[in-house]
């Protein structure tokens, strides 16, 4: 779907009323949700950022007037829907086998520990860790003051909340990696 001038008139508006803001925030929007995509390991991160700004846009005269937050974690609950719709279609099975086989793209210890950590933090969690560390430069400024105001809370609660995070995090992951090269050096001594 292209987005023409009046629905995209609006999504501006919806954003912020000052024209050059909305259009500020647009931008950091977009680029959240790239790195989003890109995060998640869709190749076609601008596609699927343009499909969720579609989707926002044919569904903002339902939202505008009683939508009650910050309007980037709209775009960031579409994101997720779709790629949990993304893994859906990838999930299909068929009795064809692939005339191509693909190679994934080889990740480290570090990266797969770290995403096997974040799936055993709770989903509210999970979500704050992964807005809080969303953006870069005064983007992510603006949104941990949008953040702490949405918690209710102060920006230095929400840093002592982040951090706290990140240290489980950071032991959950070097348990994670301990335990895998302990497991490869385990096969490699089977296997030689």
């Amino acid at each position: 779907m292209t987005i023409t001038k009046d629905p995209f008139d609006a999504l501006l508006e919806w954003l912020d009323p000052d024209r050059e803001k909305a259009g500020q925030r647009y931008e950091i929007i977009r680029a959240g949700l790239i790195r989003i995509f890109v995060s998640k390991g869709l190749s076609d991160a601008e596609h699927y950022t343009d499909e969720a700004i579609d989707r926002v846009v044919k569904r903002l005269p339902e939202i505008q007037a009683k939508y009650v937050g910050d309007p980037a974690r709209y775009f960031h609950g579409v994101a997720r829907n779709l790629i949990l719709e993304a893994g859906r279609r990838r999930e299909v099975a068929t009795d064809v086998l692939p005339l191509r086989i693909t190679h994934e793209v080889v990740r480290s210890d570090t990266s797969e520990c770290l995403a096997k950590c974040l799936k055993l933090l709770p989903a509210d969690k999970q979500e704050f860790i992964l807005d809080y560390h969303l953006y870069q430069g005064h983007a992510k400024v603006e949104n941990h003051r949008q953040m702490a105001g949405e918690l209710s809370i102060s920006e230095g609660a929400l840093r002592t909340r982040a951090h706290h995070l990140r240290v489980s995090l950071e032991k959950c992951v070097l348990e994670c990696i301990a335990q895998s090269r302990q497991n490869k050096t385990t096969v490699e001594r089977h296997i030689g």
